[in-house]
């Protein structure tokens, strides 16, 4: 049986991730349904935040709107508080330190410290897709498309 959704568990798929990359892929959802193999009110219902899926049916969706099941996962980030949580985290586990100055504040990532170095060049691939979005060399589309596709 499924778990009814619950808008504070940070491991739950966020139904409105899931309609909008599948409206953006021009399907419905029972197309959506059809490729994922689940029901079409499954779909409907965690598009509405009614159920979210299990663990095997999310990696389903993923799949079929080819993104990485993470960017389907409802982290609970909502506040500034809970965005600053998330860096404290990044602190502990991957050297990322705060920097100010009077150009604003920012997040770096020292490539030295222990377990970094792959965030530190995630964090660089997307500092450069973003220059190319940026800069026009590709749409913000597709700067989306990448963004929910990393790490496939």
């Amino acid at each position: 049986m499924h778990q009814i959704y619950k808008r504070d568990r940070g491991d739950m798929a966020d139904g409105s991730r899931i309609r909008e990359l599948r409206t953006r892929r021009g399907l419905l959802q029972r197309e959506l349904a059809e490729m994922a193999g689940v029901t079409e009110s499954a779909v409907r219902n965690y598009e509405l935040g009614l159920r979210t899926p299990r663990p095997q049916h999310l990696k389903a969706i993923a799949r079929a709107l080819e993104v990485d099941p993470a960017s389907l996962v409802d982290y609970g980030v909502d506040t500034a508080r809970d965005a600053l949580e998330v860096l404290f985290r990044l602190e502990e586990g991957f050297g990322a330190t705060p920097e100010a100055d009077d150009g604003g504040a920012r997040v770096a990532v020292d490539p030295a410290a222990p377990g970094a170095q792959k965030l530190d060049a995630a964090v660089r691939a997307w500092a450069a897709m973003r220059a190319r979005r940026d800069s026009g060399e590709i749409s913000e589309e597709e700067y989306l498309d990448w963004k929910r596709g990393f790490g496939e």
